[in-house]
């Protein structure tokens, strides 16, 4: 069963963000510039000098940590087993698998144990020294693959010989999320302070992973000059479809049921497993996107929506265990027709200072699959130095400080960046930094 689990496990770096360090030493905001091409298609015809680089190749730092360090790494599950179980801490590696860009300074901790309090105060559930647990818990897309699909790892282009139009083939591999989520019953009484008598109480933990080969058609221009605009309009679109090889959708349920008096009894297990490869099912689909941005005086604004239209279907074996311990076995096709549009707007703004040094501010919000973000940041330009700062919501407060060098064929950055940790809501810092060389 151990080696199911680190295997499963093994499967999580996919959930890894793609930021920049430029863009961690900011907050996290995502400055205009063809990187945004994911969020908006129009800004793959958006020059690139506008906003400068985003800070070159990022150095893999999280490797480090998910290599080498006792509480993160579950390769010691194989190398020296006792140091695995005594020291690996599955929420530290959770949260260092999802960031294998920064190098996780203060790894957060499992709590030693899970306690539920019932007293005439009402009920809470605490890590047992008294500090609450966080029970709903999401990242990535809930525990769900779905659409969007993961950004992918290798793009071949095709040449077309015609401006503005990309056609690229390309394999992709990816976390759709991990999540924890209490039934209705359980959120609602702990809100209210008091578990009810004879009732059961259930919280699932799921996670997705999924890898094909995806095939992209976009186009994107700049507009004729537009009457009575100062400025420059681009739009863009595209269509991206996938053949999937490979798709694993788990959920585990814990459940209890309280006595006459309310106090939770025995806790039972339950799972659920939707899984495909390679000889056993298959999934396609596609989706198509959006994006408009305007340049107007010093300022440039952006709006994309990823996943105006989208089709996907899977089919593969659905595998269950209930709390006694019977698996069985069955064949499972599962589709969706999705209009479920991922709302993405950024904007940034170059002010030039009397001394010729520029600041530059930025701020990006986005909504997809019921979750928020918004970050907001600045860079201070002097001669070849810059500065930067920043605050974003993701999931939790977001702080980003940052600097580096930037020359005509060169630059490097450095970022410290934090988040609040899974379940436990623990404030963890990160070191990013990245290399790049221009010709």
């Amino acid at each position: 069963m151990k080696k199911l689990i680190v295997a499963i496990l093994l499967l999580l770096p996919g959930l890894a963000l793609g930021q920049g360090v430029r863009s961690l030493g900011m907050g996290g905001v995502t400055l205009p510039g063809p990187w945004a091409a994911t969020y908006n298609p129009a800004y793959a015809a958006y020059p690139a000098e506008a906003y400068g680089p985003v800070g070159g190749f990022s150095l893999p730092l999280g490797l480090v940590n998910l290599a080498l360090r006792p509480s993160v790494s579950p390769l010691y599950y194989f190398t020296d087993f006792q140091t695995f179980q005594n020291n690996f801490d599955f929420i530290a590696f959770l949260d260092q698998a999802t960031r294998p860009y920064e190098f996780i300074l203060n790894p957060p901790a499992s709590p030693s144990r899970v306690v539920f309090h019932v007293s005439a105060d009402g009920v809470s559930i605490t890590d047992g020294n008294g500090d609450p647990l966080t029970l709903s818990y999401s990242s990535g897309r809930s525990g769900s693959a779905g659409l969007p699909l993961p950004q992918p790892f290798l793009e071949i282009p095709i040449p077309t010989g015609l401006d503005g139009l990309r056609v690229t083939i390309g394999a992709y591999a990816g976390a759709g999320g991990f999540a924890l989520t209490p039934s209705a019953n359980l959120a609602s009484d702990l809100a209210s302070g008091s578990l009810q008598a004879n009732t059961t109480y259930t919280i699932t933990a799921s996670a997705a992973a999924e890898a094909g080969i995806t095939g992209n058609v976009s186009f994107a221009t700049a507009l004729p000059s537009l009457p009575g605009f100062d400025g420059r309009v681009y739009v863009g679109g595209q269509l991206e479809g996938f053949y999937g090889l490979v798709y694993d959708d788990t959920r585990v349920s814990a459940s209890t049921t309280t006595d006459a008096d309310g106090i939770p009894g025995p806790v039972e297990y339950a799972s659920e497993i939707f899984y495909v490869y390679p000889g056993a099912g298959n999934g396609f689909g596609g989706r198509v996107d959006f994006g408009v941005v305007a340049d107007y005086q010093q300022g440039t604004y952006g709006l994309g929506i990823r996943n105006l239209l989208g089709y996907e279907q899977w089919s593969g074996t659905l595998r269950s265990s209930d709390a006694s311990g019977n698996v069985t076995e069955t064949g499972k096709t599962i589709s969706q027709v999705a209009f479920d549009p991922a709302v993405y707007i950024n904007g940034a703004y170059a002010q030039e200072l009397e001394s010729g040094d520029i600041v530059l501010y930025g701020a990006d919000a986005a909504y997809a699959a019921g979750a928020f973000s918004l970050h907001a940041g600045l860079e201070y330009q002097k001669s070849i130095f810059r500065l930067r700062g920043g605050l974003g919501y993701e999931d939790g407060i977001k702080i980003g400080l940052g600097g580096g060098v930037s020359l005509p064929n060169f630059s490097f950055d450095a970022a410290i960046t934090s988040h609040q940790a899974p379940f436990t809501g623990q404030l963890v810092f990160g070191l990013a930094a990245s290399v790049g060389v221009y010709f």
